[in-house]
C-alpha cells in the first residue's frame, strides 16, 4: 500500500488520476495493470479498454492504492489531515459518534496514522472507553465528570454513552466500565447536551444508549443510576431498531408513552410487536391522528385493527379536515375501507376524491371513466391530494405511482422531509420504483429538505443502519437506474456512498 505524505494535497492526488487515465488511454499495459489489481469488478472478462474507463475509475484506483475504499473517503482524510487541531478532533468525534461502519474504520485508521494527535485527550479517552487514561484524568481532576468541554461541548457521561464504538464489540466492556467509573465519581446520569449543530437539541446519556446506539447494557446501567426515562427522546428513538431491549427496559423504569410521539415513531416501521408493546404500555391511539400516520406508512391490516381495537376513533379526521375513511380510500386501501364500512363508517366521496382513490387503486379504467365526465379534476386536487404520489412512492406502491403518472399526476411534487417521489423511492432503495420515475422524466437534481438531490439521498442512505423496514434497501439497483435515467456518472464522484454501490460505480 502506497503511504500517503504527512500534508497530502488533494490537487496532486487528482492530477494523478488524469495522468493514469491519460497513460491507461494510451493503452499503457502497466496503467491498465493497475485498474485491474485495483478494483476488482474490472478482473472479471477480458481487460478493461480504453474508452470505458473514466476519470471517476482513476481517482477509484488512486484510492484504493493508498488503502482507501473509495475517492471521497480519501478526499475526506485528506481535507481532514489539513485542517487546524480543534476541527480534527471534532471531525474525528462525529465519526466516532454518528458515523456507520465505514466511518467509524476511517476514524481507527485516523488514530492509528497518527496517535499523538489523540494521545491524553481526554474527550478520546470517553468515546473510547479507555478507563486507564479516565482513572487517571480523574485522579488530577475530580471535578472531570462536571465539565461540559472539548470539541463538541459534551458532558464526559453523554459522550462514553453516545460512542457507536461500543457496536463494534472490542470496545463494549471499555465503555460501560467507564459510564460506571464516571457514575462512581459524580456524574451527572440525567446532565443535557445541546449539539452544536442542533441548537435547540437537549440529548442525555439515556438518548445516546437507547436512542443511538441501542445498547441494552448501557441503557440499563444508566436507568439503574436514576436516569429519567422520560427525558423526551429515548422512548421514540429506541424504536428505530428491531430489538426491543431497550425500549422494555425504558416502560419497566416507568417511561411514559403518551407525549412521546413514540406510538408514531413506531408505525414508522413494520414491527407489530413493537406497537403493541406501546399500546400495552399506555399509549393513546387518539393522542394523534395515529390511523392516519398508520395509512400513509402503509402498515398492514393488522396494525389499523389494533388501533382501532385500543379505542382509535375510527371517525377521526385530520388537520387538514380528512377523516379516516376518505384517508384510506386516497391511498387505495379497500381493506381499511372495508374494516371501517364494518364499523358502520360510511362517506359519500367528491368526484376528485373517486379520481385520486380509482388511482391509488391502480384502476386505469375508472380513472378515465371519471375524468371523461370531469376532466379537470385533476386540476383541482388539493395539495395533500398531490402529495400522495411521493407518499406512495416512499412505500412501493409501484402500480398506483404508474397509474398516477400516467394520468398527469405532477412528478416533483413533495412530501414528508419536503422531497420529491424519486427521493423517496431512493431512500428505501426501491429500484423499481426509481426506473419507473426516471422513465417518467423525474427531476434528479431537485433538492430536498436537507438540501441536496438524489444523490445525496443515495449516498446518506445506503450508508445508513436504521432505514425503516421493510424496505427493498436495494441501493446499487437505485444507482443503475439513475445511471439509466441519465444522471452522469460523474456526478456521483463527490458523494460517498455503500461499498456495495462504490463497487458498481467503478464499472458504470
Amino acid at each position: 500500500m502506497k503511504i500517503l505524505p504527512a500534508s497530502p494535497d488533494i490537487s496532486r492526488l487528482k492530477k494523478q488520476s488524469k495522468q493514469l487515465l491519460k497513460a491507461a488511454r494510451a493503452e499503457s499495459p502497466e496503467a491498465i495493470a493497475r485498474f485491474v489489481e485495483a478494483l476488482p469488478s474490472l478482473r472479471d472478462g477480458d481487460a478493461p479498454t480504453a474508452n470505458v474507463l473514466r476519470l471517476h475509475n482513476a481517482q477509484s484506483v488512486i484510492a484504493r492504492e493508498y488503502g482507501f475504499p473509495s475517492w471521497p473517503q480519501l478526499k475526506r482524510y485528506v481535507e481532514w489531515k489539513r485542517g487546524d487541531l480543534a476541527e480534527r478532533l471534532a471531525t474525528w468525534l462525529r465519526l466516532v459518534l454518528e458515523g456507520n461502519a465505514a466511518r467509524r474504520r476511517l476514524a481507527m485508521r485516523m488514530m492509528d496514522e497518527e496517535p499523538d494527535l489523540f494521545a491524553g485527550d481526554p474527550w478520546v479517552a470517553c468515546v473510547l472507553g479507555d478507563v486507564s487514561a479516565l482513572r487517571d484524568i480523574l485522579g488530577r481532576d475530580p471535578d472531570f465528570v462536571l465539565k461540559q468541554d472539548g470539541p463538541l461541548a459534551m458532558p464526559p457521561l453523554v459522550a462514553v454513552a453516545h460512542s457507536k464504538l461500543i457496536l463494534d464489540g472490542d470496545r463494549e466492556d471499555g465503555l460501560l466500565a467507564s459510564a460506571r467509573l464516571l457514575i462512581d465519581h459524580g456524574a451527572d446520569v440525567n446532565a443535557r447536551w445541546s449539539d452544536p449543530q442542533y441548537k435547540d437539541s437537549s440529548l442525555s446519556p439515556l438518548y445516546g444508549a437507547a436512542g443511538v446506539t441501542h445498547h441494552a447494557g448501557m441503557t440499563k446501567l444508566l436507568l439503574d443510576a436514576g436516569a429519567d426515562p422520560d427525558d423526551n427522546e429515548s422512548l421514540y428513538h429506541s424504536m428505530e431498531t428491531g430489538d426491543l431491549a431497550c425500549t422494555r427496559l425504558l416502560l419497566e423504569a416507568g417511561a411514559t408513552v403518551p407525549g412521546t410521539n413514540a406510538v408514531g415513531r413506531a408505525l414508522d416501521y413494520d414491527r407489530l410487536d413493537a406497537l403493541k408493546l406501546l399500546i400495552d404500555h399506555g399509549g393513546d391511539p387518539n393522542e394523534n391522528v395515529w390511523l392516519h400516520h398508520a395509512i400513509m406508512r402503509g402498515r398492514s391490516l393488522e396494525h389499523i385493527r389494533l388501533l382501532v381495537e385500543a379505542g382509535g376513533d375510527s371517525r377521526a379526521v385530520s388537520s387538514e379536515g380528512v377523516s379516516v375513511f376518505r384517508w384510506a380510500m386516497l391511498h387505495g386501501r379497500e381493506d381499511v375501507v372495508s374494516l371501517l364500512r364494518g364499523l358502520g363508517v360510511e362517506e359519500s366521496p367528491t368526484d376528485e376524491e373517486r379520481f385520486v382513490a380509482a388511482c391509488t387503486r391502480g384502476d386505469e379504467a375508472a380513472a378515465r371513466s371519471i375524468l371523461a365526465d370531469h376532466p379537470d379534476a385533476l386540476s383541482r386536487l388539493s395539495k395533500a391530494q398531490l402529495q400522495i404520489l411521493p407518499q406512495l412512492a416512499s412505500i412501493g406502491a409501484i402500480d398506483a405511482v404508474r397509474t398516477m403518472l400516467a394520468f398527469g399526476w405532477p412528478r416533483e411534487v413533495k412530501a414528508g422531509w419536503h422531497a420529491t417521489a424519486l427521493n423517496h423511492a431512493v431512500f428505501q432503495g426501491d429500484a423499481a420504483m426509481t426506473r419507473l420515475l426516471m422513465q417518467a422524466g423525474a427531476d434528479w437534481r431537485a433538492q430536498h429538505g436537507f438540501g441536496d438531490n438524489v444523490l445525496g439521498t443515495l449516498s446518506f442512505a445506503s450508508n445508513a443502519e436504521d432505514i425503516a423496514d421493510p424496505a427493498p434497501l436495494d441501493y446499487v439497483g437505485c444507482a443503475k437506474a439513475l445511471v439509466e435515467g441519465g444522471v452522469p456518472v460523474e456526478a456521483f464522484d463527490e458523494y460517498v456512498f455503500s461499498p456495495e454501490v462504490a463497487a458498481w460505480l467503478e464499472t458504470a
